[in-house]
């Protein structure tokens, strides 16, 4: 037998790939499932294959955990939250980015509606979870991943959330989430809670507390006779027009459709949180691809010496 493989003849070499004599000036800003919203493409964002973004390197894994409610006991963030609901205080919790701060969950009471509502403290700011009944939601698990992302927000700008809301259904509109006036909502149950949708959603909220940061009085007084601009901070639209190139299709299509790049910094911020993450290399290929954006974006949290 191994005379006969031997005997065999050797396959023909593969032909020589063709050699490139020029490259564009800028490489193309890669396309990135967006997270946040599935209208404009019409297909869903929460495929499996579609859920990491594959331009940044991975994060690293969670030790393996064991399968049911032992693992989520296991899991340190979630135990901690556990402990937060069964006792009522303050406990430590530490974040993915090895981050602790002193949380606390308080049910508020609730005579009338079909939600929970949690009081939610990390360190010195607070803000509510509410939780529609009826739907397939473990309220520990919402939880864990709200104060985990939560707690990555840089804290000065964390007084822009104020609320967070589940609803049990979808959305009409196949949105996973929308954010505006303090208030994040998630659609499908905990099914879109993740950190890079939270991110993405509370960057609405905080090009807003930015953009009203840089309000002057006189700009002021004209934004209270012709409403406000959008929320993203001042220079934002001449910083994605310098770097020439779109996050990923859907900021592409919404910036064509409104003109405005509204979902443009959103999607930068979660990005931008899922860069510092990735660490140095992952930061620097960001900053490669979006200078000017990054400009802005250090400007607002500065990544860690």
């Amino acid at each position: 037998m191994l005379t006969k493989l031997l005997s065999r003849p050797l396959p023909p070499p593969p032909a020589p790939k063709p050699v490139l004599t020029s490259s564009p000036a800028r490489p193309p800003a890669p396309t990135l499932q967006n997270t946040a919203v599935r209208a404009f493409q019409g297909t869903s964002g929460f495929e499996p294959a579609r859920l990491a973004k594959p331009f940044f390197p991975p994060l690293p894994p969670l030790p393996p955990q064991p399968p049911g409610d032992l693992g989520k006991l296991i899991n340190p963030r979630h135990a901690a939250v556990e402990e937060a609901l069964a006792k009522g205080g303050t406990v430590p919790f530490t974040n993915t980015d090895g981050k602790t701060e002193q949380v606390s969950i308080t049910p508020v009471p609730v005579p009338f509606g079909n939600h929970d509502i949690y009081a939610v403290r990390v360190g010195d700011d607070t803000f509510t979870v509410s939780i529609e009944r009826g739907g397939d939601v473990d309220a520990a698990d919402v939880l864990t991943q709200v104060i985990d992302s939560y707690s990555e927000t840089p804290e000065d700008l964390r007084g822009s959330l104020e609320r967070v809301v589940i609803k049990k259904d979808p959305d009409p509109d196949d949105a996973a989430a929308r954010a505006g006036d303090g208030t994040i909502t998630f659609y499908d149950g905990e099914a879109n809670v993740t950190a890079d949708i939270f991110h993405h959603e509370i960057g609405h909220l905080i090009g807003r507390q930015v953009e009203d940061a840089n309000d002057t009085w006189v700009s002021g007084h004209f934004e209270r006779l012709w409403g406000e601009p959008p929320p993203i901070p001042d220079g934002w639209a001449e910083a994605a027009a310098a770097d020439g190139n779109h996050l990923n299709d859907y900021t592409e299509d919404s910036f064509n459709d409104s003109g405005v790049y509204t979902e443009d910094f959103a999607e930068a911020w979660s990005e931008y949180m899922r860069a510092l993450d990735g660490g140095p290399e992952a930061l620097a290929e960001f900053e490669r691809m979006y200078p000017e954006r990054s400009e802005i974006l250090e400007d607002i949290y500065p990544p860690p010496a």
